[in-house]
């Protein structure tokens, strides 16, 4: 008994050389589709392509910072940042994953099986003699070229992509939030360094005036003189030791707060960081008055927050509109092009033939499919109400912070007067100690109330810089540079 080639329409029988042939055209589709798969970017990449940010700006390891410049070093270097970045394209290519839904699919599989020996049956001819046919012989080498394009899926695909494209700008806009967060930390922690600055200078000047008066009061006790007493030189001293003490507790929150500053900025611990100025700057605008009104109409629309909220209730009536679409029929185009060879004194020398059908999903009844809706019904429902109650808490946070600026400009204000009034205390009671209308302790008292309204002042200000820079992250106003 020959072997002979049979072909998968089960109409045609050949001989040994038809199936070879057959073989050898199989072998050129098969390098036809892998050409234009290649072509049309369907073959594997060596490797996938990395999303390319724009570089850090680079400075001079001497460069003093100011504090837009700390800014817009930590939009490119701060490591959450990078998450939210690499998090959007991430979400771009989800995107581009349901829009592959609309092309083919293109598979190509090659197998080689080898036996040890001949597979068989047992086969009884005619009722008269019973023969050993052979299945295969010592090798089977498999080619499959498979062909899938989905053609309708009654809107499934559309609400998909809808919500991939939405999930992708979600993603996006959550950047942009990522980014005034970050910045408003740089800003808190910048002005934190200069406030514990200010505060150290003022610390070290009046330290510098007891102790000169420590001297005086000490020297004069020595002289008999009865303008001090000892009583002097001891308040004195107890004054200095708790100063240092506060000195002590400034400069370490000084360390921390800088330590802090570079790693929200990005740099690592042994990277240089010297900022320009070490002090807080003055006042922008005295006259400066910011209408609630008009800080709720500015930031309510831009905040990203109100955009994100919003692309989520548009994502859950997208969803229910997937869940509406389960009953619609799916159907798929499918094409198979296999050829199976074996050694040539197999039954099945050569097996080739192009499958060709259409598969027509009817979803008849599926019991979940009910409560899938339902649940998307209820979440559609729960995200505009969470859409609303967002809403009303940006235009309370944003009423909050615009009243909170006024009340710091106030109060640096009124720090201004006070501190002005103890400087003008501390030159009378220099006055009248030398006139001995007033004992020694009244100096010390009225160097320490100089001190206390220094130190005022510059904590008023500094509420008032971050008061600012919250108005500016609460209203997304991100025009305006963080260092004024």
């Amino acid at each position: 008994m020959s072997s002979i080639g049979v072909y998968r329409s089960g109409a045609v029988f050949g001989t040994p050389g038809q199936g070879m042939r057959a073989h050898r055209l199989t072998t050129s589709a098969v390098a036809w589709v892998l050409a234009w798969a290649a072509m049309a970017g369907c073959a594997p990449a060596d490797k996938p392509p990395v999303a390319q940010f724009p570089p850090a700006p680079t400075y001079p390891a001497d460069h003093q910072y100011t504090l837009d410049e700390l800014v817009e070093l930590s939009l490119f270097r701060n490591a959450s940042m990078d998450v939210s970045r690499y998090e959007a394209e991430a979400a771009q290519g989800l995107v581009d994953q349901v829009k592959a839904l609309w092309l083919p699919a293109v598979r190509y599989d090659f197998a080689a099986t080898a036996y040890s020996n001949d597979l068989s049956y047992r086969a009884r001819a005619f009722h008269i003699a019973t023969i050993n046919v052979p299945l295969t012989g010592k090798y089977n080498i498999t080619n499959n070229v498979n062909l899938t394009e989905i053609a309708f899926t009654g809107g499934k695909r559309t609400s998909g992509l809808k919500q991939a494209k939405m999930y992708a700008a979600l993603k996006k806009i959550d950047v942009e939030r990522q980014r005034d967060a970050v910045a408003f930390d740089v800003a808190t922690y910048y002005q934190l360094v200069c406030l514990t600055n200010d505060i150290d200078a003022v610390l070290d000047d009046t330290l510098r005036r007891i102790r000169v008066f420590r001297q005086v009061a000490q020297g004069l006790n020595t002289r008999g003189s009865l303008r001090a007493s000892n009583l002097d030189f001891l308040e004195a001293d107890l004054f200095v030791s708790e100063l240092e003490q506060l000195q002590i507790a400034v400069r370490a929150g000084r360390q921390q707060a800088y330590s802090a500053m570079k790693q929200t900025v990005g740099l690592l611990p042994d990277e240089p960081l010297v900022i320009r100025q070490a002090s807080l700057p003055p006042l922008v605008t005295p006259q400066e008055r910011q209408s609630v009104i008009n800080a709720i109409a500015q930031g309510f629309l831009a905040r990203p927050e109100n955009k994100e909220v919003n692309l989520f209730a548009r994502i859950r009536a997208e969803q229910v509109k997937f869940a509406k679409a389960a009953w619609a029929p799916n159907v798929a185009v499918l094409a198979n092009e296999v050829n199976v060879s074996g050694s040539p004194y197999a039954i099945l020398n050569a097996v080739d033939g192009i499958i060709a059908g259409v598969i027509i999903d009817v979803p008849i009844y599926d019991p979940a499919r009910r409560g899938r809706l339902r649940e998307a019904l209820g979440l559609e429902q729960a995200a505009l109400a969470f859409q609303k109650q967002v809403e009303e808490l940006l235009t309370l946070e944003i009423d909050v912070t615009a009243i909170d600026a006024q009340k710091a400009l106030a109060a640096v204000m009124r720090a201004a007067k006070a501190r002005q009034d103890a400087a003008e205390h501390l030159d009378s009671a220099r006055q009248a100690y030398s006139r001995e209308l007033i004992p020694a302790s009244g100096v010390v008292l009225a160097m320490g109330i100089d001190a206390l309204g220094k130190i005022g002042y510059s904590q008023a200000l500094f509420t008032y810089h971050n008061a600012r820079a919250n108005l500016k992250r609460v209203t997304a106003d991100r025009e305006t540079p963080y260092g004024y």
